[in-house]
C-alpha cells in the first residue's frame, strides 16, 4: 500500500548509450539512477507540454504557459 507521497511505481526497460546511462547515473549518485531519470522525464513532459501550449496560443499572449503546462503534466 503507498502513502499519499508514494505514487504507485512500474518497472520499465529502456535502451540508452551508455556514456548517457553512466553519466546520468553518476550525476544521480548510488541508488537514485530512477528518481534521477523519472525527475528528466517529468521536466521534459512540463517543456513539451508548454511547447504545445505555446504552439496552440501562437495568436494570443502567453502569461501562463508554465502553470498550465505543470498542470497538463500533473
Amino acid at each position: 500500500m503507498t502513502t499519499p507521497k508514494e505514487q504507485a511505481r512500474g518497472k520499465y526497460s529502456v535502451t540508452l548509450p551508455p556514456e548517457l546511462a553512466e553519466r546520468a547515473q553518476g550525476i544521480a549518485g548510488p541508488n537514485r539512477f530512477s528518481h534521477y531519470v523519472e525527475k528528466a522525464l517529468r521536466n521534459q513532459l512540463v517543456h513539451d507540454g508548454m511547447a504545445e501550449y505555446a504552439r496552440l496560443r501562437a495568436d494570443g499572449p502567453i502569461d501562463d504557459v508554465l502553470d498550465a503546462a505543470e498542470a497538463d503534466a500533473a
